[in-house]
């Protein structure tokens, strides 16, 4: 009894909650027995272990320490056993189950062991749409039943050829053979038809679960066979059924047992035509050849083709001699390049296109490497101001006037003089407009005759040194080496002549004047006789009487003093106003020469130091014989009010060289 009261008084009333609430407590430890008085245990500061089990639960094994708290409360809560879960599905099928995305495996006899509580299941076929669900396991070991209906995700797919037996391939697959009804899984596929001796048939494929489809009549088409073209002479033009298929010899495949169009052409050569068959494949292997071979030798067609010009020029063509002209050839009759040489002379190349029952003749004239240059030249430039500049080429002729020549004065005495380079010179003189973009106060005499200042007239009572002075302005404003540097105070022209805008040398002016820099000799501006002819030029006709003491009778220009630059008619070269409207300044010092039938004066300079300048051509002052003739040579120091300038320049070439 002591003891009983002993262990009553010494301890606690100690609260243990179990969830189930009747599930069974085994509690050991303190050495006394414990008693449960209204739901609390009696037990002693110290450790117990305690055993808590109940059906269906984790059994839970745990130690608590009891103190000197008399109200101490210990919770326990059992974990329920998993649960078991079975599927059927309908129709029946074997099933991937995923549970909360990770796969669960089913025990052997078929159930899945699953945790109690919420989880998301997900059932995978291999022909059929995956099913979600939520589900509650009550766990427990408690064994739950899930019935699935299956929607089928496949549809099907019914395929039928000609021939029939293709191999029907999906994916790379084999799945059947033609005809057949197959059972394809929702997606997009290649279908892929193959049959031995007929090309692949290819289609894409998108196939939608239920929705059956049926594709049929499909023509399968026999392998290609080979055939091989070949021509003589080789790269005639081969089209076959009217599209170019490449140049002889050629290897084409083509469909067998059809007919085909084979068209063979070739310039110079006739065309021809020809309905062509070829076996299968199959034939061709049996009969050990891997191609059919089609050869043709074309026939030429021929022109005849005159060549004339240079006499002894060889005539080559693809690089062999095949005349020397002059030459009567026959040529095939195609357009081609010939080329035409001879030594000292600038190759050069035609093309021909002969024509068969046509005879052409074609005129060959070599030039020389300098004619060669000039012909390369552009034939007339421009300046920034506009004025057009022609091409001048290069030539001998005698300076000056034979003795008996009437008119002929002291100063004209006769020189051989040799023009190498060529130029360009203005095809008129320079006029008050474009002279006052470089000085813009210059009158040109107005004060005196006011046509003079018309813009559009010559510029006059212009200096040698204003007219140089201009010219190296405008080489200036086109980014050219001016012709003129300044020496001593004075403008001179450098040597070697630059490209620069300079005026005319004396024998330049007098071989594009005179000789019309080699188009034809003339003695006046209008031929070679007096009187003048109509629209001549401007000269001292009768409208110029109250101004000058002589004049032209029978002869009327209209303009008494200065008219338009470019107002008559021009030389054979193009160029205006060399007699009549203006006298022209150029570039020598005034001398006269002796006289120098023999040996020739090449691009003469005239002398290297003098008093004044010399002046060549005619104006609206002049009237008489001597004076109206182009080899009449004045000379002057200062501006006159007949006296205007032209200005020349060398081409690019010509300065290079």
């Amino acid at each position: 009894m002591a003891y009983f009261l002993f262990y009553l008084f010494t301890a606690n009333a100690v609260l243990i909650k179990l969830q189930p609430m009747d599930a069974e407590i085994s509690i050991r430890g303190g050495g006394f027995p414990h008693f449960k008085i209204g739901g609390r245990y009696l037990l002693r500061k110290g450790n117990y272990r305690l055993n808590i089990s109940h059906p269906g639960h984790y059994s839970l094994f745990e130690t608590i320490e009891v103190n000197e708290d008399p109200s101490q409360n210990f919770v326990f809560d059992l974990k329920r056993l998993p649960g078991k879960l079975v599927i059927r599905t309908n129709p029946e099928s074997k099933i991937t189950l995923k549970v909360d995305d990770t796969v669960s495996e089913p025990s052997q006899n078929g159930e899945f062991i699953i945790s109690a509580g919420e989880h998301a299941l997900e059932i995978l076929t291999e022909r059929y749409f995956a099913v979600e669900q939520d589900i509650l396991i009550q766990g427990m070991e408690i064994q739950q039943e899930m019935e699935i209906g299956l929607i089928p995700a496949w549809a099907e797919i019914s395929v039928a050829t000609s021939p029939i037996k293709a191999n029907i391939l999906i994916d790379g697959q084999l799945t059947g053979t033609t005809p057949d009804t197959i059972e394809i899984l929702e997606g997009e596929y290649v279908m892929l038809l193959t049959k031995k001796g007929f090309k692949p048939f290819e289609q894409r494929l998108e196939v939608k679960a239920s929705q059956s489809q049926v594709i049929d009549d499909i023509k399968l088409s026999k392998l290609d066979s080979t055939l091989k073209v070949i021509t003589k002479p080789t790269d005639a033009a081969i089209n076959i059924n009217g599209i170019y298929r490449g140049l002889s010899p050629v290897v084409i495949d083509l469909p067998p047992e059809k007919t085909h169009l084979l068209e063979i052409s070739k310039p110079g050569y006739k065309s021809m035509s020809k309905e062509i068959i070829l076996d299968t494949r199959e034939a061709m292997e049996s009969a050990q050849i891997d191609f059919i071979e089609f050869q043709r030798t074309l026939e030429p067609l021929m022109g005849s083709v005159n060549i004339t010009g240079t006499r002894k020029a060889a005539i080559f063509s693809d690089d062999k001699q095949i005349a020397s002209i002059p030459a009567s050839i026959q040529l095939l009759a195609k357009e081609q390049t010939l080329t035409v040489k001879k030594e000292g002379l600038v190759t050069q190349k035609i093309n021909v296109k002969p024509t068969p029952g046509f005879e052409q003749t074609i005129e060959v004239r070599l030039l020389t490497p300098e004619e060669s240059v000039l012909a390369a030249m552009p034939k007339t430039i421009s300046t920034s101001q506009g004025l057009k500049m022609r091409l001048v080429p290069t030539g001998t002729f005698m300076m000056g006037a034979p003795r008996r020549d009437q008119g002929r004065r002291a100063n004209e005495t006769e020189r051989l003089v040799e023009i190498t380079k060529p130029f360009y010179v203005g095809m008129r003189e320079i006029i008050n407009k474009e002279f006052r973009q470089f000085k813009p106060r210059h009158t040109s005499g107005a004060e005196t005759f006011r046509e003079l200042s018309n813009g559009l007239h010559p510029s006059v009572m212009v200096t040698w040194s204003e007219a140089v002075a201009f010219c190296n302005w405008l080489s200036n404003k086109e980014s050219l080496e001016p012709a003129y540097d300044k020496l001593d105070g004075q403008l001179v022209l450098k040597q070697p002549v630059t490209n620069g805008y300079r005026l005319l040398t004396e024998a330049e002016w007098e071989w594009l004047a005179r000789y019309n820099g080699g188009a034809g000799k003339q003695r006046y501006p209008w031929g070679q006789s007096m009187p003048p002819e109509e629209q001549s030029g401007n000269f001292a006709d009768e409208s110029t009487e109250s101004l000058v003491a002589n004049v032209l009778t029978d002869y009327w220009d209209g303009y008494p003093v200065t008219s338009p630059a470019g107002k008559f008619n021009p030389n054979l070269l193009g160029v205006y106003d060399l007699g009549g409207n203006v006298a022209e300044w150029v570039n020598d010092y005034y001398s006269v020469y002796l006289e120098n039938l023999k040996k020739i004066d090449s691009d003469p300079l005239g002398p290297e130091e003098g008093t004044a300048r010399v002046i060549r051509g005619s104006s609206w002052r002049h009237s008489s014989i001597s004076s109206l003739r182009f080899s009449y040579r004045d000379y002057g120091t200062q501006g006159r009010l007949d006296v205007g300038f032209r200005i020349a320049r060398y081409t690019d070439n010509s300065f290079d060289e």
